[in-house]
């Protein structure tokens, strides 16, 4: 069988599964390890490659569009000027230095033949395969938001942020825009739009001593669809970072649905309209269309593995692709701890497949969850039912940040911007529009 992934995804005949098979890229005919290919260098699809890297028997070619590892967690201190763009990324060669790369889109699977077609024309074989690709924005088809609306799932689009955000300050003194350009409208109240909406308001706070008689008349609004913030924290939790939100200055809005995103602002079902000059799309996500003839099982896009995580013979699902129930029986969040447990798994119920073992069943291990509003404040979850909020929660969201990023340069760095921001946040994004 193969899956083709491109924008005519189909399922296609192959020819005589027992012709030989060809590999473009590599010829790997003289040697005996054990090929698995990674697609995707997200945290699940580098959490896999990493441990099977500590045995000798495999061979791993991480295949990514990019050249780098992203810290996702981060992008929105990218988009509001508190961190730089190399402080969140690590070249994939130099965090893996034993793994073979290929940059590269794929297109293709060939299950029967076991081999990855690009968008180039190459093939490469594997013996098993990781699919890794994550996810992106979900506009769920509300006009405007694809063509009015930023989102922030790249370091490209974090920068179009950074970009909109610090230049609009710009073009209102310049009288080429007009003083509610400067209003910011956050769509969605999950913890990318709770971090998002509180570093906006404390950058628009530092703007005020480079514009002094125009920053006064900037704000953000957070706009949530369902009761609550954060719904998959605690109502306390959700009652805590709504306090933090608002101390900051940030207008919250819950139980509202958004109409439309239009050019200067956003239409709400209830007929109500919001100016602003930025707009910032953070209300979900789903895996690309490209791969959802894999089998979509839900409104994210995602697919439905096996327990073990395999999809297929030699096929496993890593991370945001993946659709499974945790022990409530509610499918599991597309968030970084999910896909580096998953990660693991795959890596060794590739072990065992080999070791020929029967494959295990996946479980995950909730370690908690957390979200940083600003400065000093944040509200953190542990299990079994531990609840932190303010200066304690932010202590702990920055500890975890530090040891979870990748590189010891990227560590120092960002602890050094941090305790920059920290003493000089009156002062100004410490970035300008350009790295």
């Amino acid at each position: 069988m193969t899956l083709k992934l491109c924008c005519d995804v189909q399922v296609t005949k192959v020819p005589d599964p027992d012709e030989t098979r060809t590999d473009a890229v590599t010829a790997e005919s003289s040697t005996t390890l054990h090929h698995v290919v990674v697609v995707g260098a997200g945290f699940g699809g580098l959490a896999a490659a990493e441990k099977l890297l500590r045995h000798t028997e495999f061979r791993v070619t991480i295949i990514d569009r990019t050249t780098y590892h992203l810290f996702s967690p981060l992008l929105y201190q990218v988009a509001t000027a508190g961190l730089g763009s190399d402080d969140i990324v690590r070249p994939i060669r130099m965090q893996l230095p034993r793994a073979d790369f290929l940059q590269g889109s794929v297109t293709g699977i060939d299950v029967e033949r076991r081999t990855v077609q690009f968008a180039d024309g190459r093939t490469l074989a594997y013996d098993d395969i990781v699919l890794a690709v994550g996810s992106v924005g979900s506009d769920f088809g509300i006009p405007g938001v694809s063509d009015f609306a930023l989102q922030m799932k790249t370091l490209q689009q974090a920068r179009a942020i950074r970009t909109r955000l610090l230049s609009m300050y710009e073009h209102v003194a310049q009288g080429l825009s007009k003083p509610t350009d400067l209003n910011v409208v956050v769509i969605g109240g999950g913890p990318t739009g709770v971090e998002l909406a509180g570093a906006i308001a404390e950058m628009q706070h530092g703007m005020r001593r480079q514009f002094p008689t125009l920053a006064a008349q900037a704000s953000v609004s957070l706009v949530e669809a369902g009761p609550r913030l954060l719904p998959s924290f605690s109502e306390k939790s959700s009652a805590a970072a709504q306090r933090s939100l608002a101390h900051l200055g940030v207008t919250v809005r819950t139980g509202i649905g958004v109409a439309a995103v239009e050019q200067r602002g956003v239409r709400f079902t209830d007929g109500s309209v919001r100016q602003a000059g930025t707009v910032i799309w953070a209300a979900g996500v789903r895996i690309e269309p490209a791969w959802e003839r894999l089998g979509v099982v839900d409104r994210q896009g995602r697919v439905e593995p096996s327990d073990s995580l395999q999809l297929a013979p030699g096929v496993w699902l890593v991370g945001d692709m993946a659709h499974l129930n945790g022990s409530d029986g509610r499918p599991l969040p597309m968030v970084a701890p999910v896909a580096i447990q998953g990660g693991h798994h795959v890596a060794a119920q590739i072990r065992r497949v080999r070791a020929g073992q029967g494959p295990q069943a996946f479980a995950y291990k909730d370690k908690g969850q957390m979200a940083t509003i600003g400065r000093n404040r944040a509200v953190a979850e542990f299990p079994p039912g531990v609840r932190i909020s303010g200066f304690p929660a932010w202590v702990a969201w920055l500890g975890l940040h530090i040891i979870y990023l990748t590189g010891g340069r990227n560590r120092v760095s960002v602890l050094s911007d941090w305790a920059w921001n920290y003493l000089t946040w009156m002062g100004g994004p410490s970035r300008t529009v350009t790295d």
